[in-house]
């Protein structure tokens, strides 16, 4: 009996890991939940090219996607708009580390958020990057706050009409920047786990058949 307990608890232990690298995603700037005060025209023919910059923390990162605020005048007008990250430039936009496509018919003209997903993007642990949007022939607009709330918003910049502000000082565009991965000590945890409970298992086995023999 306490060794079937013993496997109970393993596994209990695992599942308990496994919910809580989950539910413990690291972001690092999210404001998506703040109310808006407006948007801006990604339109290179307007204020475009947008970007607002977010920070790694003291530790290597795994970017897996963005959302983003946004909303499509004309969803229906065969445009598209790119979201990129960029490296930064001395507090500014810099080179495209990576970059995507995406129609405005998978807008509305209501706003919403939009998840622009990204293949696992290694990032450098105390280094800051920009997620840029911009579109040459549709009618993407990104949500800005008025006010300097959320995760990793305070010391961040944003680009607006080929100017770089900080955010405390102007209107931050709404994103949430995160990654659901799991940081190497959660999975070595895991792993242990895995192998307790493996462990267990073989005992519980083995005394089977011990007593069957």
């Amino acid at each position: 009996m306490s060794i079937v307990k013993t496997g109970l608890a393993c596994y209990a232990f695992v599942l308990a890991l496994l919910g809580s690298a989950t539910a413990n995603a690291t972001y690092l700037y999210d404001n998506v939940s703040v109310a808006s005060g407006g948007v801006a025209s990604a339109s290179t023919g307007d204020n475009g090219p947008l970007a607002d910059s977010f920070s790694t923390r003291s530790s290597g990162y795994t970017l897996t996607a963005v959302d983003l605020l946004v909303i499509a005048d004309n969803p229906a007008d065969g445009g598209s708009f790119t979201v990129s990250l960029l490296s930064d430039n001395s507090t500014s936009p810099g080179s495209t580390i990576t970059m995507d496509t995406f129609v405005d018919s998978a807008l509305s003209t209501t706003l919403g958020t939009f998840y622009a997903p990204f293949s696992n993007v290694p990032l450098a642990a105390n280094t800051r990057y920009w997620i840029e949007l911009s579109t040459s022939n549709g009618s993407l607009e990104w949500s800005y706050s008025q006010v300097n709330n959320g995760i990793g918003v305070a010391n961040e910049y944003n680009f607006y009409a080929g100017s770089v502000s900080a955010n405390a000082a102007f209107t931050p565009y709404q994103m949430s920047v995160g990654s659901a991965v799991p940081e190497r000590s959660s999975w070595a945890m895991m792993l242990l786990g895995l192998a307790g409970l493996g462990f267990a298992n073989y005992r519980t086995s083995s005394q089977a058949l011990s007593v069957t023999a």
